[in-house]
């Protein structure tokens, strides 16, 4: 089976690949409210599978903990009650190695759900929580160099998210104005918003071959793009000067140098 034997241990284990790197004292930190700690995201993705997966769908299935069901559900309010979003950080317990022991748990009792050959409406029901991870590792991306960003020492994350440097030279592509068709368009899985296919306008521009470098948005910076109100719209304008922004999260002056 194809979920049983890849996509399911694969999805899992990229989960804890994201935070190898780690030390233990990051994994509860949560420096602002829109940034949950890694050690949350390995509960509540776990959480997930047993809520909806095996309490209802694998019988005699005892939870891990009772009192996971409190802190690691997110927004499911038919789920229960839940710890605040901001407290997530303050949750110094459980230990980190209990919630990896909770992941571990989990993953052997859907191994045996998936060895018994649920009905493929489950199996769908399991894509969800696979598609629910994913999510979730891009949002731990997202949480971890924000974490770290915040430290004053500025440690790396480690070696596999530093971008390549952009190479050829920038181009201007056309995309004419049109009627375009957006939205889902096949067989395979797809969440609620990404449907239904439909048509909508979209007026003609130009769009880089390739991203920013860093070295153009120095150029930018140095240039005055930061305090000429006709490079930004108006509500863009108004979060720069309320939030007194000067360069890109993460950039730092010192010396007289971006860095």
């Amino acid at each position: 089976m194809i979920l049983k034997d890849s996509l399911f241990e694969k999805t899992r284990k990229r989960t804890e690949a994201l935070c190898a790197p780690l030390k233990a004292e990051d994994f509860s930190a949560q420096p602002i409210l829109d940034v949950s700690p890694p050690k949350w995201h390995l509960g509540h993705t776990t959480w997930f599978f047993e809520a909806f997966v095996l309490i209802p769908h694998l019988p005699g299935y005892v939870p891990f903990d009772a009192h996971f069901a409190y802190l690691f559900n997110s927004y499911y309010n038919f789920q229960g009650p839940r710890v605040a979003r901001g407290q997530r950080g303050a949750m110094t317990r459980p230990p980190l190695e209990k919630v990896l022991e909770y992941r571990a748990y989990v993953n052997f009792h859907m191994m045996k759900w998936l060895s018994e050959s649920p009905e493929p409406q489950l199996l769908t029901l399991m894509e969800l929580g696979l598609q629910h991870e994913q999510q979730h590792q891009e949002l731990m991306v997202y949480d971890i160099k924000y974490i770290l960003g915040a430290q004053v020492l500025k440690e790396p994350y480690g070696q596999q998210f530093i971008p390549k440097a952009e190479s050829g030279s920038q181009e201007w592509l056309t995309v004419e104005e049109g009627i375009y068709e957006v939205g889902f368009k096949g067989t395979g899985f797809s969440y609620d918003n990404e449907r239904p296919r439909h048509k909508v306008y979209i007026p003609g521009f130009l769009i880089s071959n390739r991203l920013v470098t860093q070295g153009e948005w120095l150029a930018f910076m140095e240039d005055g793009g930061y305090q000429n109100f006709g490079l930004w719209h108006d509500e863009g304008w108004a979060w720069l000067t309320q939030n007194k922004v000067v360069a890109p999260l993460y950039w730092e002056l010192k010396d007289g140098n971006w860095c």
